[in-house]
């Protein structure tokens, strides 16, 4: 499949092998070589060790070699993005020697990153397909503004290597052009394929870093799937890695994005104006030229942060869309808003098309996702760590004019990736009762194991700190958030966090971790006499809390009431001692904790927590055992909020596949007379029975299916839709599908279905797809009484067998692909007869 970056490790490995046979697997020797020849890298961890422990037959494959590189070459701390890079410079390293063209070397460079993208990850010499490389000539064809489309006798074989599809592209294009326009080409590409710019252009921005909003100034800004970045200078002369980057926000799948409102300053008049933000640390405010722009943007952002959460680029996304869609497409396709045209409308800048694929979506505001985390296995133990839901409100409620409003508490952003076995190792140490929970008892005493004296007054900001429900006890959940904000972060600076945490202790008179307001105004008009109190008593109010925690207080020094507050720790910090802070050594201490902490204590732990249960046994009245424990836990759950559909789902339970019948050669024909059905055509040996199974949530996804009742997320409807009761009476199937109708049949369009039965005896609802080897698969579902089947636009399906009351949702402003049943008669050797069909129904058993 292409899209893959490191498939430049198995270029070099063909550089380097003499025999050059074709396979699929590698040869480990070789790949050994060049994995050694990169250990120099400071990206990269190499052991000898690992890699003999990890491969051990004769040949490796690029899957395999992909998971290694991922868990035991990147040096810590390493992004992956960062280790590919990186590797790709020193395979080039290796064949660039090989590789002679009349391109010049830098260009040759960019043409062999672009091909590392669109080459088989599973061939070896990886190879380029002859449909990527049309795709590929298609669009070097149209940078030059050639509308004429590459074809099949442009190529000869079914696929090349490197230097192959250069010789090739050299002949059919470049030695037409100039050398200018062919480097201004490959740039053009090179940006969109490798950089994978999404954005680049001139526009108003300002910034805000745990202060005070900069003022409004117009810049380069540059969208990668990576991050969000401000230059100074031409958007045409802007380089990525430049000197001139003056701003740079990192997306990830907790970045959050909002409209807001046109700016009227008494200088700017700004309006297509939106905020891209990781709070605490920093928030982008931009402005566009108009409303669509902004809309594209938005669109751009919020593609990004779905690619993040399925581990891929908008680019590689495009690419395996593109080879899967043409992989599955055993019958004529119809034309639907996929995703892989939204990544196309994306990067193409097709604003209209954008605006009307969104103007029906909610404000782009992301949330964060529950995972359900991967399994651990031992001898004793299977582990399935599942994420407790962590309830977030939303936020940037922008306003008009200079204030704007910030995100909203996100507990869940992770400023350093923490290993989630690791940490909950450390917090089952202090847990010394086991019930999942961290009382007062226990985190005093933990605060004396390792060795510290806090007084009374710092052990209960901690406390507080870290409770933020405020219940006296600590769930894993509140924890994994306190370590990865205040131990874990290292963007907020030591000045500016101590000096806050000063002047709460001081503000906080009674020691009981919290302010509550005749603490907190006497505090500040103490601090601050020129404050009027009216002011003091608002900014406290605008807390909607009895008593404010030091999270609370940050957020006030940090936010909107940041003019009571910011004069004063300023004041503090000048007299700080950096050293001076039992906090600061309590937080190095845990850091130190969670570092000497192996994830596998993780394992053992749950292995003695729930021994009674492991060897749980119930005997019988004849001494035979009739119920037992199984071999080890599914799951440790500790106390916080879960979704119940996390909870009922396991990873390692293999998927369900749904009964359904298989049937091979049949062949979908769409009506060429408009308003006319086309017809299905199956095989003489089809007997047209089909077998039906009772609908579940988790049989229904074999055919991209669901219970929308059960469904956690949202969808977009891209037309407008109605939702009306159909009463199915006796007789529907003989007396209108097959009399009036033409026959029974199956049907597919670009709108979505919710259909929900709302009586005992509903019929059969029909669902089937064409799977990649060709097959048809069908299923005749018995859906439950008020159950609301989603069915997504595209996914073949069927009424035609239904009884009684359904509540459906549907629209009419698609058309509708709908076939008739039509099985052949008569089979001469290779040829069909011309009308020897029969039209059918569908049985069921």
């Amino acid at each position: 499949m292409p899209g893959e970056q490191l498939a430049c490790v198995w270029q070099a490995v063909a550089a380097l092998d003499v025999t050059k046979k074709c396979a699929v697997s590698a040869p480990t020797e070789i790949v050994k070589a060049v994995t050694k020849s990169i250990s120099g890298l400071q990206t990269v961890n190499y052991s000898e060790h690992i890699f003999n422990q990890t491969f051990q037959d004769e040949t490796i494959k690029f899957e395999d070699y992909k998971i290694y590189v991922k868990n035991s070459l990147r040096e810590k701390g390493v992004s992956f993005g960062i280790l590919l890079e990186s590797i790709e410079e020193a395979c080039w390293n290796v064949i660039k020697t090989t590789c002679k063209s009349s391109i010049s070397n830098a260009d040759l460079y960019k043409l062999w990153k672009i091909n590392n993208r669109l080459v088989r990850e599973d061939t070896y010499p990886p190879v380029l397909c002859k449909e990527e490389a049309c795709w590929f000539t298609d669009k070097v064809l149209g940078n030059f503004g050639n509308i004429i489309k590459s074809t099949d006798e442009m190529f000869k074989a079914d696929s090349f290597i490197f230097m192959d599809f250069v010789k090739i592209l050299e002949d059919l294009v470049f030695k037409e052009v100039t050398v200018d326009k062919t480097k201004a080409c490959i740039d053009d590409l090179y940006s969109w394929l490798v950089l994978e710019i999404l954005k680049k252009e001139k526009v108003y921005v300002r910034c805000r870093k745990q202060s005070n909003w900069s003022t409004w100034a117009k810049r380069s800004c540059v969208l990668t799937p990576r991050s969000v970045s401000v230059y100074t200078g031409s958007p045409d002369k802007v380089r990525i890695q430049s000197s001139t980057k003056k701003i740079e926000l990192v997306i990830t799948k907790n970045t959050k994005v909002e409209s807001l409102l046109m700016y009227s300053g008494i200088i700017h008049h700004l309006k297509g104006r939106f905020c891209i933000a990781n709070h605490p640390v920093i928030e982008l405010e931009i402005a566009v030229e108009d409303d669509y722009e902004k809309r594209s943007w938005l669109s751009s952002v919020e593609e990004i942060i779905e690619c993040i959460l399925e581990n891929t680029t908008p680019v590689q996304k495009l690419l395996r869309d593109r080879y899967t869609k043409r992989i599955k497409q055993s019958s004529t396709p119809i034309t639907k808003q996929s995703s892989l045209q939204k990544v196309e409308t994306a990067l193409n800048e097709n604003h209209k098309r954008v605006s009307r694929a969104i103007s029906n979506m909610p404000s782009p505001i992301r949330t964060p996702v529950i995972q359900l985390q991967g399994i651990q296995e031992t001898a004793d133990v299977v582990t399935v760590e599942i994420v407790p839901k962590v309830t977030t409100k939303p936020g940037l409620n922008g306003t008009n004019g200079n204030n704007t409003g910030s995100l909203g508490n996100n507990n869940t952003t992770d400023f350093i990736a923490v290993n989630r076995e690791k940490l909950k190792a450390v917090f089952m140490k202090i847990d010394t009762n086991g019930n999942g929970l961290l009382d007062r008892t226990e985190f005093h005493k933990f605060i004396k194991e390792i060795g510290l004296t806090m007084s009374e007054k710092e052990v209960n900001l901690v406390f507080k700190t870290v409770d933020t429900h405020d219940k006296s006890e600590i769930t894993f959940d509140e924890f994994e958030v306190y370590f990865s904000k205040h131990v874990m972060d290292e963007t907020s600076t030591a000045e500016c966090v101590n000096a806050t945490r000063k002047a709460f202790l001081e503000a906080d008179r009674n020691g009981s971790g919290t302010l509550n307001f005749r603490e907190f105004t006497e505090y500040v008009w103490e601090k601050k006499r020129s404050i009027r109190m009216s002011k003091i008593m608002t900014s406290f109010s605008e807390s909607a809390k009895d008593e404010i925690t030091f999270s609370d207080f940050q957020k006030m020094v940090q936010g909107g009431n940041s003019d009571v507050l910011t004069s004063i720790i300023e004041e503090e910090i000048e007299d700080i001692d950096l050293n001076d802070s039992s906090v600061d050594q309590f937080q190095n201490q845990l850091k130190q904790v969670y570092s000497d902490t192996d994830s596998k204590e993780l394992t053992t732990y749950i292995r003695d927590r729930w021994k009674n249960f492991a060897t749980f046994r119930r005997k019988g009245n004849t001494g035979t055992i009739v119920m037992k424990g199984g071999h080890g836990m599914v799951a440790d759950l500790v106390p916080g909020e879960y979704s119940l559909i996390d909870l009922a789902c396991f990873s390692d339970l293999p998927p369900l596949i749904p009964k359904h019948t298989v049937v091979k050669g049949v062949k979908w024909e769409i009506g060429t007379v408009p308003g006319k059905s086309g017809k299905i055509t199956f095989p003489p040996d089809f007997n047209g029975r089909v077998v039906t199974d009772v609908a579940t949530t988790e049989l229904l996804r074999y055919y991209d299916c669901s219970f929308a009742d059960a469904k956690q997320e949202k969808i977009s409807l891209l037309y407008r839709h109605g939702i009306q009761d159909f009463t199915y009476e006796n007789g529907y199937l003989e007396k209108y599908v097959a009399a009036t109708n033409g026959g029974a049949g199956l049907e597919r369009h670009e709108f979505s279905h919710l259909d929900c039965p709302l009586t005992d005896e509903s019929g059969t609802f029909i669902l089937t797809k064409f799977t990649e080897n060709g097959e048809f698969h069908i299923t005749g579902f018995k859906i439950p009484k008020r159950h609301t089947l989603y069915i997504p636009g595209g996914v073949i399906h069927c009424n035609d067998y239904l009884k009684g009351t359904w509540r459906t949702m549907l629209s009419d402003e698609t058309d509708i692909d709908h076939v008739h049943l039509t099985r052949r008669n008569d089979v001469h050797g290779d040829e069909i007869y011309d009308n020897n069909e029969t039209k059918f129904q569908f049985t069921f058993v």
